[in-house]
């Protein structure tokens, strides 16, 4: 893969993907569980949808004090995206969440479900593309202008067809951007939310630290 067909702003130390990895312990039972296209998946990633890295957004570092991930990077739109717009999928490590495999993924913040049924998910920390630089809302913004779904990924040739992408939240949903208008900003963050679980692990972790 040459430099093009990296983002800028990509860390080097993270390799870019722009297809899911598969862990090695991922079973037969469990890629059969990810190919079967559920009822409740109402998104989809269309089949002509590209591959490599997204026109649509920007990673930028963010230098703003008062931002929680200052000094860290950030997902920002590179034009205005329309509410409920596919943004980009998100692509990471597909792994077993049972020990022992679980044990490597357990303390990520990038770690997402893809089906608990089979214990299956996704994590983004040691090799992801652009999604996994969308931060929470939480301090930056009022409420989120855009949500992680769970869709159907319909690209010919794509091995595990359930996937999670990053949507922009529909209209009614994220509060106008300018006068009339719903969606992400141009060059405004694309911002979500974590979940409580998410949280409430963190905080686990940190009153776990303080008592050691």
């Amino acid at each position: 893969m040459g430099k093009d067909a990296i983002p800028k702003n990509w860390p080097p130390t993270v390799p870019y993907l722009s297809q899911p990895s598969f862990a090695p312990h991922i079973t037969k039972t469990q890629l059969q569980a990810l190919r079967v296209c559920s009822p409740d998946l109402t998104a989809s990633i269309p089949a002509n949808f590209p591959r490599g890295p997204c026109p649509l957004v920007r990673i930028i570092l963010i230098g703003d004090p008062s931002h929680p991930a200052r000094g860290q990077a950030g997902l920002f739109a590179a034009r205005h995206l329309e509410p409920g717009t596919l943004i980009v999928p998100y692509y990471g490590i597909i792994h077993s969440s049972l020990p022992p495999h679980s044990l490597d993924h357990e303390k990520s913040d990038y770690d997402l479900w893809l089906n608990r049924e089979v214990n299956i998910a996704v994590d983004a920390e040691k090799a992801g593309n652009e999604a996994r630089f969308v931060n929470d809302y939480r301090g930056v913004r009022e409420r989120p202008n855009a949500e992680f779904k769970l869709c159907w990924d319909a690209r010919s040739g794509q091995q595990c067809t359930v996937a999670v992408a990053v949507f922009v939240l529909p209209s009614g949903k994220n509060a106008p951007t300018k006068a009339g208008a719903g969606g992400i900003a141009k060059g405004a963050e694309i911002l979500v939310s974590y979940g409580k679980g998410f949280w409430s692990k963190r905080k686990e972790e940190n009153e776990a630290s303080v008592e050691r």
